[in-house]
């Protein structure tokens, strides 16, 4: 995906900053009825309003970050599978956008 030029820079990454997630600076997000063990990894899908579009000056470069941050107003745990395949995938789509090559077969993971 190209990104639009912000001013005369270029825009070449994107990030996320996300807000009201029960960082201990805001209040916790409600969720169903759930009993975690204590390094237990679990994969969270949130719901949140674009609240704040900035740029951001990419290190040692000329080029700029476009960052989003997005106010969380919901999220729930979901099974792993379907969480993997999701960021498996974004993964697989942030190394090609940085111009990885992957050999099928033998770089999958």
């Amino acid at each position: 995906m190209t990104l639009k030029p912000f001013g005369e820079h270029d825009v070449t990454q994107c990030a996320v900053r996300i807000v009201n997630t029960g960082d201990g600076l805001s209040e916790s997000l409600d969720t169903a009825p759930v009993e975690l063990d204590h390094g237990e990894t679990v994969y969270v899908v949130l719901r949140g309003a674009i609240t704040k579009v900035t740029y951001e000056q990419v290190k040692d470069t000329e080029e700029l970050r476009r960052v989003h941050t997005i106010r969380a107003n919901f999220g729930t745990i979901v099974d792993q599978r379907v969480a993997r395949e999701v960021l498996d995938t974004t993964r697989r789509q942030i190394e090609e956008a940085h111009g990885v090559e992957r050999i099928p077969g033998l770089d999958d993971g």
